[in-house]
């Protein structure tokens, strides 16, 4: 994980949050909502290096390779 990545996007979400959050004000709970769990989501995957993780068909395979193996037998 990159730290300075990492910071420079927390900065980024906030400043987001402080300039459109007055404006967010008029609008109902459900918005505000979704408003925050998408900046949130998007500060959770700046922790992970994204370009160099394995896709997710390489997380099934190693998952299910034990399971493969006692089949097997």
């Amino acid at each position: 994980m990159r730290w300075g990545t990492f910071l420079c996007t927390t900065v980024i979400v906030a400043l987001i949050i402080l300039y459109e959050w007055p404006k967010m004000k008029q609008n109902p709970k459900k918005d505000k909502m979704a408003f925050l769990s998408l900046l949130l989501m998007g500060l959770v995957l700046s922790m992970f290096n994204i370009q160099q993780m394995s896709g997710p068909t390489a997380w099934i395979v190693t998952f299910f390779k034990p399971f493969g193996e006692f089949m097997e037998k």
